[in-house]
Order: C-alpha cells, then structure tokens, then sequence
C-alpha cells in the first residue's frame, strides 16, 4: 500500500494544459514559414508577439529540464550577453531593441526543442515536415499558374518591382518568401528531414522538384555538402550515394549553365557573384571600423542592399567580434553534443537527418541572408534544438 500511486485531478488537468502547451508551440512552429517579415510586417509583428507569450508561457509553466545540455548554458548566457552589449553599443538603440525578437525567440526554441522528450521531438519533426510539404506544393502551384496571378496583381496595383519581374521572367519560383534564394534555402533545409523515413521518398521528391523550380545554385551547393555530411557521418559514402552526389554536383553545373544564358547580364550568376564580392568589401569596411562590438543589430545598411549575402560577415558588423564568437561557439557545442549523441545512437538516421538539416542553414548563410529572415532562422533554432535530444 505504501507504494500505491494515487492520481490525483489536478494532476490530470497539469498534464492536460501541458499537452495544450506543447501543441501550441507546435501550432506556432508550423505557421512561421507562411509569415513573410518583409511582406508582411504588420502580420510578422503580431505573431511574433504571440510567440514570445507562447515560448514565456512554456517555459515558466514547464519549466523544460536542461540537464542533459549543460554544455551550451555558457555559450547561450555568453551570446545573451553579447546581444545585450551590440544594444548598448548601438547606433541606434531604438531600432536594435526591435530586432532582439528573432534572437530571444530563437533562443526560447532552441532551448525548448532542446528539452523535448523522444515523442514530442517526432511531432515537431513532422510538424516541420508538414509546413514544408505544403510550402512545395505552392511553389509548384506558384510555377504552374501562380505568376499569371503575379502579374495581374503588379498591373492592376500599378506596381513595378525589377526583382519580381525578373523571378517571373526567368520563372523562379519563390512564394511564400521574398526571393528564390530564401525559399531554396529553406526547401534544402528541409530535404534532410524526408531522408529520415525511407518510405518518404515521393514526398522527397516533390519538394526536391520545388527546390528544382527556384534555380538557385547556392541552395542546391549548400544541400550537396550537407548530404555528404548525411552519408559521411552514418559511414555510407558508398557507391550508390557518392552517384547520387554526383548526379546533384552535375545538376548544380547545369542550373548555373542555365541561369548563364539569360539574355540580361544582370540575370547572370557571374553578375550575382561580383555583387556579393562588392558587398563582402563594403561590410568589411563597417567591420574594421566597429570590429568588437558592430554597429547593432538592425543598423547594417550597403549603399544598394540592406544585406551582406554573408550571414557571418553581416553579423560581425552588427554584433561585433564577440557576437560572432558567441553565436559560433553556441554552434560549435551543439554540434558537439549532437556527434556525441550520434555515436551513442543505435538509429543514426535520424540525428544525421537533423544534422544535416543544420549543416545546410549554415552552409546557405556563406552566400546569402536567411539568418535574418526569421520565417527560416527559427526552424533552424527548432532543428538545431532537436539535434540534441537523446533517444
């Protein structure tokens, strides 16, 4: 009779609203990739407000444990910190205070999915998956019959966009982002996350053939390294896998071949290349100028774009040295955690899929921005989150 366990109602009602919890932080995740930032502002405000309620509420009420990743509450508070300092230091506090959310919240999810049981984490996976299944399907939507749509809106708004038109012409898709590129970075995101179930392989390939429509090279380059990562790390670099890789480096070769023969010389990728080169050197010259503490956040700004194309270059002019250092060593002990937990996995798969998954993020922000585009950045903090947690 001692050992009788009694359950009690307000033990049931504690795990009813923590179930109601988790499926509204699930809820959350699966809507951010249709918010578009910079298309919607007024949109992306009031559900990143709800998020950060959402994610306050989470983790004052549940109180996630984070035992198992004592490695990373150094690099987390020291990253904290450095947010706080490019704040402080700010050329303008007002506008770096604004732009806090996407690192607080990124944070809150990395340390949620962190701290996720075995369960919880294959619903955010699929959760994940789902928003990018239907995310390929509007892209495909968007390439089949979405830019007749496109350019009755431009017309009947007076509207004229280079940009746009350019996507339209050279039938780019990019909907529900701003770019090709973003929407290829995060589709390549995503790919890895099919690999895990092999009975995924259509779906896999849909949103391989929505990749496919946003001809973007970097994204594809940035999916190429992180499958030989997926392969490399579970010890299947074998003969069918390394033709596979193959075949992409070859697809890769053949997009750009392809973009090249655009008539426009602007429409070129050796265009789009010494554009980059040229941001590249004046973000350097705000680093050398501010090279401990940046400008602040949001205070970055080129003579003809508001983005360096190098994540990591755009956040050592925003955040400093010890910014860049902070977020590197946040990255670096989540990784080292995860090839831990992989070499301690019966099923690599999995880890290896998120992993990957991680890898192509990173990869991706060499040549572009999606680290500042919170629609993608925050299922990155979500993956990288759930990369730890142990089966």
């Amino acid at each position: 009779m001692a050992n009788l366990k009694i359950s009690t109602p307000s033990a049931g009602i504690n795990t009813k609203y923590k179930h109601i919890m988790l499926w509204i932080i699930l809820a959350v995740i699966f809507a951010r990739p249709f918010i578009c930032a910079l298309a919607f502002p007024y949109l992306n405000f009031v559900y990143s407000l709800a998020l950060l309620i959402c994610l306050g509420a989470y983790l004052i009420y549940k109180k996630p444990a984070l035992t198992k990743i004592r490695s990373l509450i150094y690099p987390c508070i020291l990253f904290s910190l450095a947010l706080c300092v490019s704040v402080i230091f700010s050329q303008d506090r007002p506008n770096s205070l604004a732009q806090l959310y996407p690192y607080i919240s990124g944070l809150g999810l990395f340390l949620i999915a962190a701290s996720f049981s075995e369960k919880d984490k294959l619903l955010t996976i699929q959760t994940v998956m789902l928003a990018g299944f239907v995310i390929s399907l509007l892209a495909i939507y968007q390439y089949l019959f979405g830019f007749k749509h496109v350019l009755d809106y431009l017309s009947t708004h007076k509207l004229s966009s280079p940009f746009i038109l350019d996507y339209l012409q050279r039938k780019r898709v990019f909907f529900p982002f701003v770019t090709p590129g973003a929407l290829g970075g995060y589709l390549a995101m995503i790919i890895p996350l099919f690999l895990i179930n092999k009975n995924r392989i259509w779906f896999t390939l849909l949103v391989f053939t929505a990749l496919l429509l946003t001809k973007s090279p970097n994204a594809f380059l940035s999916l190429f390294w992180a499958l030989i990562i997926y392969f490399g790390v579970q010890g299947k670099l074998k003969k069918a896998n390394i033709l596979l890789l193959a075949g992409l480096f070859l697809l890769i070769i053949a997009v750009i071949i392809v973009r090249s023969a655009a008539p426009q010389e602007h429409l070129h990728p050796a265009f789009s290349a010494m554009m980059r080169l040229n941001y590249w050197q004046e973000s350097l010259a705000i680093i050398k100028a501010h090279p401990f503490v940046g400008v602040g956040l949001g205070n970055f700004e080129l003579q003809n774009s508001r983005y360096a194309h190098n994540a990591y270059l755009q956040i050592w002019a925003e955040m400093g040295l010890f910014g860049l250092f902070s977020l590197a060593w946040v990255i670096a002990a989540a990784f080292k955690i995860c090839l831990k937990n992989l070499a301690q996995s019966l099923d690599k798969r999995q880890i290896a899929g998120l992993l990957a998954a991680s890898a192509v993020f990173l990869a991706h922000n060499f040549l572009d921005f999606t680290f500042f585009l919170p629609e993608i950045s925050l299922i990155w903090w979500v993956i990288l989150g759930l990369a730890l947690v142990r089966e």
